[in-house]
């Protein structure tokens, strides 16, 4: 697959020759999808936290005598089902990064490089100059 090697000047000066088995590969979606899962999954914080019965803080007496008060039994204000208390199956901190094996981010790698090539939106620059800069890039 031959493609335009431009400057900064988009003035063509000359052409590259890219490799088939990167630059010419059939585009798999599937692929794509778990490398961009995986790269997102990584991303995440996973700073969530919710406290649990022993973490609210409040006395740890019971509420009130456990028979002939006329309402279901409570042995804890910090327990669920009452207000301020803690959370049963909350988030907790942790990560979210999954491993994904070397051959597939390779195989995404390669996918992604060639729908890219296969749409024309790959450029190939020549030099950017002493300073690499994104405003000269973008002029």
């Amino acid at each position: 697959m031959k493609l335009d090697i431009i400057n900064l000047e988009k003035k063509n000066v000359g052409s590259i020759d890219l490799a088939d088995a990167t630059f010419g590969q059939e585009v798999r979606a599937d692929i794509l999808h778990r490398v961009v899962r995986w790269q997102l999954a990584k991303r995440q914080a996973g700073t969530h936290k919710t406290k649990v019965i022993s973490e609210v803080s409040g006395t740890t007496k019971k509420p009130y005598k456990q028979k002939g008060a006329g309402s279901a039994r409570q042995g804890s204000l910090r327990s669920a089902q009452m207000r301020g208390g803690g959370v049963i199956f909350g988030p907790v901190v942790r990560s979210h990064a999954h491993s994904l094996p070397k051959k597939i981010r390779q195989l995404g790698l390669k996918s992604a490089l060639s729908a890219k090539a296969k749409d024309g939106k790959l450029v190939v620059i020549e030099d950017f100059g002493k300073d690499a800069k994104t405003k000269a890039l973008s002029a």
